[in-house]
């Protein structure tokens, strides 16, 4: 009785090591395991955090390929700017271009980039890359665009 006892039990806990490391593996998949600071977009529902993690994917994406035509048109104009503590407007597509590269620094460029997208941030007044370098929500129109541009929030 006791080497049936024994065996049993070192069969269940190799059943609940075996199961503790499977869980292990989905969750480093997933990222369930990350933690993020503050409530993230799922708090806003299944549908606006699918489209914000889209966004950010697409901006990612756009970033790495350095397509300034892409990321401008991932704007929505006039788009708000606070530079050093200082605000002021974009009015329009060319003149975010030709003001991109004081926007999107190395700074701001590496902060979009790290971005997870689970630990993405939202609320009533969108979601926020990083500590605020770049917000953007969805439009009346049901497009998503950025409406502010931060690049000094962080630092």
């Amino acid at each position: 009785m006791q080497l049936l006892r024994s065996s049993f039990n070192r069969c269940l806990l190799a059943l609940l090591l075996l199961s503790a490391a499977s869980s292990m593996a989905l969750s480093a998949q997933s990222g369930i395991d990350e933690q993020c600071d503050g409530s993230t977009v799922d708090t806003q529902g299944p549908e606006t955090a699918k489209a914000a993690r889209a966004f950010l994917a697409e901006l990612q994406a756009a970033l790495r390929a350095n397509d300034k035509q892409k990321i401008a048109g991932m704007v929505s104009y006039p788009v708000n700017v606070i530079h050093a503590g200082k605000r002021a407007h974009i009015r329009d597509k060319q003149t975010f271009l030709a003001r991109y590269d004081s926007l999107f620094d190395e700074h701001l460029r590496k902060v979009i980039l790290e971005q997870s997208a689970h630990c993405l941030f939202g609320n009533a007044n969108g979601e926020m890359i990083g500590q605020g370098e770049v917000w953007f929500s969805e439009l009346g129109n049901g497009s998503v665009k950025i409406i502010t541009i931060n690049p000094t929030a962080g630092t």
